[in-house]
């Protein structure tokens, strides 16, 4: 086994906006305003939310959701384990989820827009999301670390990415309306200098696939006591 770290390529937290109902704000087709983060830090305590308030004259519902997108084609072999690691920032003690997201183009060919708020669920609008992990209890000042899904870990070995979303578990993941008011709010570092939103990953490296000294590659178990599945390349090459 090897493992490997790999930083997140894209980060961006997007933003119903202020709905007047459950339905307009977690089956928003596009986010009112979105951030795209890169290279510096940014500490972004609503990063993930989950609110409403009855107030005067009708309720208000806002979510908030923070996508992600790794390219995995680096790593040389089959993925066996994934962890994803993102540095939690003021708000903790909410329940996150981690579901599979279609932003970024899908691939990772384009900058998040708008209209990808709602890329994240199967069946198309308001539909049911493809979870990447069990629900779990965010963490503030520490990394959280959760383990993602034989989905994701798939979905890595066959596209060569992971393109997924953080969101609130109890109201925006499952799809319930909340009968009381609510704010919860799960902060994230972006970009972190303390742990850069990254997956750790554990993989059976594919070897060396090539003839040594004539001898063929699928009769070579080992060169000079290494073991064929730990060899990349011989004398460079």
């Amino acid at each position: 086994m090897a493992t490997a770290n790999i930083n997140a390529d894209k980060q961006t937290w997007a933003d119903s906006g202020s709905q007047t109902s459950f339905t307009a704000a977690r089956n928003a087709t596009s986010s009112t305003t979105h951030v795209n983060y890169t290279n510096s830090q940014f500490n972004r305590s609503d990063a993930i939310q989950e609110v409403y308030s009855s107030g005067r004259g009708g309720g208000v519902w806002r979510f908030a959701r923070s996508f992600f997108f790794f390219d995995t084609s680096s790593i040389s072999g089959t993925i066996t384990a994934i962890d994803l690691k993102i540095y939690g920032y003021l708000f903790a003690g909410n329940r996150v989820r981690i579901a599979k997201s279609t932003a970024f183009g899908t691939s990772g060919g384009s900058a998040y827009a708008n209209s990808d708020f709602n890329n994240w669920t199967t069946l198309g609008f308001g539909g049911v999301p493809i979870p990447y992990s069990t629900d779990f209890t965010w963490a503030a000042g520490a990394t959280n670390t959760i383990a993602l899904n034989a989905a994701a870990i798939s979905n890595a070995n066959s596209n060569n990415y992971i393109n997924l979303v953080a969101v609130g578990q109890i109201n925006d993941y499952t799809g319930n309306a909340p009968f009381f008011d609510v704010v919860m709010n799960s902060g994230i570092q972006f970009a972190s200098t303390t742990e850069f939103p990254k997956l750790a990953i554990t993989y059976t490296p594919s070897g060396y696939s090539h003839d040594v000294n004539a001898v063929a590659s699928a009769s070579i178990v080992s060169i000079n006591g290494v073991a064929n599945a730990n060899i990349v390349t011989v004398n460079g090459v």
